[in-house]
């Protein structure tokens, strides 16, 4: 569950670096006081909750059918980690990122209380190589219960930078958290770059 977390982290420090600001004012319009912004903010992440919970559960369904063969259920999702771990690594070293948020759609949404819950959705769903990464991983699970925990882990990793969203525009040293998402996201595309070379390997000697 570690890698779990650790790639949960730099998926919510990515998200946050490009959507932060454009998510904050719309994660709390309307707010009126604390208690307003804890509504709002528990609504998101419910909502991203019961995604992942929805995602766990499809991604180890589906996982048990394509990969029945250990040999494809280790070479198939290590060619997989590589690929989506690079472009992890890729994104924490580049220096253009993309600066596009799909978040900017609540713009159309006059319902205010449907905000966090669009926000959620969206969020959750952002295919992004943190995303791919998880879903292979839940696919490659050998129980349901290990998938779900599997998503537990990444969504508490992602949530975390959520949370100080109401203060977002009182943190002064935003570069600082920056840097520590960027550092989060190189980690977390090495660790699976390491893990999708070894089942490849293993994939490969037990063939």
């Amino acid at each position: 569950m570690t890698d779990s977390l650790i790639l949960g982290l730099s998926s919510g420090s990515a998200c946050l670096a490009t959507c932060g600001m454009v998510m904050f004012p719309y994660l709390m319009a309307g707010s009126s006081g604390v208690k307003r912004i804890a509504v709002d903010l528990s609504l998101f992440l419910i909502t991203r909750f019961v995604i992942y919970f929805i995602l766990a559960t499809l991604s180890w369904y589906f996982g048990q059918a394509l990969f029945s063969n250990p040999v494809v259920r280790n070479i198939v999702p290590g060619i997989l980690y590589i690929f989506f771990a690079v472009m992890l690594i890729w994104y924490s070293i580049g220096k253009n990122r993309s600066p596009n948020c799909p978040a900017k759609i609540v713009k159309t949404i006059n319902n205010n209380r449907l905000v966090p819950i669009l926000l959620g959705l969206i969020n959750s769903l952002g295919f992004c190589p943190a995303l791919f990464i998880i879903l292979t991983k839940g696919a490659t699970q050998g129980t349901l219960v290990q998938s779900y925990l599997a998503f537990l882990a990444f969504f508490i990793g992602s949530s975390i930078w959520f949370l100080p969203l109401p203060l977002a525009g009182k943190i002064r040293k935003k570069e600082v958290l920056k840097n520590i998402g960027i550092l989060a996201t190189g980690l977390a595309g090495i660790i699976f770059l390491i893990k999708g070379i070894t089942n490849l390997i293993g994939g490969i000697i037990n063939g």
